[in-house]
């Protein structure tokens, strides 16, 4: 139990930027076996496949037909074949386009990792804060055996009576009730994370926290979280998309044109004619407010990007504040209850029979959540951590 205070001591005492990344080992070991992720992997290939899958120019156009001769005239079969092209630019313009859509398909997977990996940081928190309490609940349930046992051979011998004896027992039973709850839900957490793994097994070895801490400039690191982050990323590229889009809107406000060739097959003595056309679309209609419409998404979509940035600032800014109030907590819990172990020391009045039995429930109930306190704010803190970081990306 000391050895988890000194931790926590240790990781306040810590004043550098983030570290690596938390419970690395198991993040690299479900990164590699999760079907969520191969899923994913699918999805985006896919996409980018489907990205690719047509060509800009348009499909050619054939045309046949048969004309019946009148008086004493032919009939004549026609036969043509016309391509039709956009201006050079649009071509260009729908190429980036392109490029940029495959970028975001792989930005979308980048977003889609990150949210498992960050699940998993997060499972991999809550099992040390299950191991934390564990640790407290075994040996309140350890010490609740050995005065069971006294209380009992001191029944056996007449030296207490069963109403003692009975609380010793309700001690036990209270005692074991708290670790085994703690170990269904240490073992429910494992098989969570047992899933997330593809089913196959997972070690979890870690004891303690990951040393992953608070920045020291809340507004230099945002800075670095609006640069890597795969929302922001996905967003800054959705917006150069709608600004390309601007550019096609306009350069599709050129005239098509096609080019062809012609046979015009007669039956009997006649000739056929034959030879080259070309023609031009005008985009009189078709293309109405296209520029105006493309405009208007683009700033819809800076829009929404400059929104995102101010609420993800004001949150992180608000999981920043918490946290420093957490540390300082801790701290303070930390510093307290680092020189002694008081459960020890509760155990040993009471076997010299400085205290009775209620009164050793009473304290180490008193200590038990003390400690528990103490817990559940270094989870908590931890927990922010990890949240904090995942705006990273990884």
């Amino acid at each position: 139990m000391k050895k988890n205070i000194l931790t926590i001591l240790l990781v306040l005492s810590i004043n550098t930027a983030f570290a690596q990344y938390a419970y690395q080992n198991v993040l690299n070991t479900i990164e590699a076996n999760s079907t969520v992720l191969s899923a994913h992997q699918k999805q985006m290939e896919a996409g980018k496949a489907e990205n690719n899958a047509h060509t800009f120019v348009e499909n050619p156009e054939i045309e046949a037909g048969y004309k019946f001769g009148y008086g004493g005239e032919s009939s004549k079969i026609e036969v043509g074949i016309a391509q039709e092209f956009d201006f050079p630019t649009v071509y260009s313009h729908q190429s980036k386009i392109r490029k940029m859509s495959s970028q975001i398909i792989d930005t979308q997977y980048e977003i889609d990792r990150a949210a498992v990996l960050t699940e998993a940081q997060a499972i991999c928190t809550e099992l040390i804060f299950c191991k934390t309490k564990l640790a407290l609940y075994k040996q309140n349930y350890d010490n609740a055996v050995k005065i069971a046992n006294a209380y009992q051979k001191m029944m056996e011998i007449g030296e207490t009576n069963i109403l003692d004896y009975n609380k010793a027992k309700m001690n036990l039973a209270n005692t074991k009730n708290s670790y085994d709850l703690e170990v269904i839900n240490y073992d429910n957490l494992m098989a969570t994370l047992k899933t997330m793994n593809g089913g196959n097994d997972i070690e979890f070895e870690y004891e303690d926290y990951a040393l992953v801490v608070l920045p020291e400039n809340f507004d230099e690191w945002y800075a670095s979280v609006e640069a890597m982050n795969p929302v922001f990323e996905q967003m800054r590229q959705q917006v150069a998309i709608d600004q390309q889009n601007v550019k096609l809107s306009k350069a599709e406000w050129f005239p098509k044109f096609s080019v062809g060739y012609g046979a015009e097959i007669a039956k009997g003595n006649e000739e056929g004619e034959h030879g080259p056309s070309i023609g031009l679309v005008l985009p009189l209609w078709h293309n109405k407010g296209t520029v105006k419409s493309a405009k208007l998404h683009a700033e819809a979509t800076e829009a929404l990007l400059t929104n995102e940035k101010a609420m993800t600032y004001n949150y992180l800014s608000s999981l920043y504040a918490k946290a420093k109030a957490l540390q300082n907590n801790i701290g303070t819990l930390a510093a307290s209850l680092q020189e002694f172990d008081s459960q020890a020391l509760l155990y040993k009045a009471f076997e010299k029979g400085e205290m009775n039995l209620l009164d050793y429930v009473t304290e180490t109930e008193y200590y038990q959540n003390a400690m528990l306190e103490l817990y559940s704010a270094q989870y908590e803190m931890n927990s922010t951590l990890i949240e904090l970081k995942s705006y990273e990306g990884f």
